[in-house]
Order: C-alpha cells, then structure tokens, then sequence
C-alpha cells in the first residue's frame, strides 16, 4: 500500500505555484526527521559554483529546479506510471556548501553522500541535485 506521506499534494488541493517549493513538491525531511530512514530515493542539492571562473551562477541550480519541478505530475500521462507509488521519494534539502572554502565544501558533500553509500546505493546529478537511490 501506498505511503500518502510521500505522495505529492494534488494540484486541485495545493496549487502548483503555491507553498514552500520542494523538489516535485514531496515532503522536505531535514536530517533530523524521524522518517527519513525510510527514504528510498532522496534527492538533496548541491549549491555551489566555488571553482567556477568565468560563469558563477551554478549555486541557484538546486531552488531553480525545485521550483521547475513543482509542474511534474503524479502520473505519466503517456506511460501511466505513477513513480511516486512505486518508491518513496523526498526533498532531503542542500548540503552546506561554504562559499570561500574549497576544501570544506567538497567534505560536507562526500559526508552527505557516504550516507548513502553505506546504504548500498550511489548518488546519480540532476544538475545542481543529486538524487542518491
């Protein structure tokens, strides 16, 4: 049986350029959550363009995509797949990523995704999101 907990708010409930923008508008489980071990697809952003020269911006990637997302529906229309029944998928929020220290960035993410890893599963990027199965 189907979670309703992980299932986004139908458009008809919730409009889809209302609330708080969570990546295809699932829950947000911040690491204290007491659900988030139950995740099977947790997608977390990465806000950082600190090595970056020429063309900085890359750190607006994950809200730009959480806010795009928020158009996805439950249901495929084309395929009749509905992903969200199938698997339980939340907004795990951004890793912190200091702005001025390379070193420190890059070690909040490997921490952030070796969780995930010691689950059995590695991360796959969305851009600026990263979606660890």
């Amino acid at each position: 049986m189907t979670d309703p907990f992980f299932q986004p708010p139908s458009g008809t409930d919730l409009p889809r350029y209302a609330g708080v923008p969570s990546f295809m508008r699932l829950p947000y489980l911040p690491p204290e959550h007491p659900r988030r071990a139950e995740v099977d697809i947790g997608i977390f952003g990465l806000p950082w363009d600190g090595a970056t020269s020429n063309r900085p911006g890359a750190r607006h990637g994950p809200r730009a995509l959480r806010d795009a997302s928020t158009m996805i529906r439950e249901r495929n229309r084309a395929t009749g797949q509905e992903p969200f029944r199938a698997v339980k998928i939340a907004d795990l929020g951004d890793v912190a990523m200091s702005p001025v220290d390379q070193d420190e960035a890059l070690g909040n993410a490997q921490a952030f995704i070796r969780g995930f890893w010691g689950r059995g599963s590695g991360p796959s990027w969305l851009g600026g999101i990263i979606c660890a199965p």
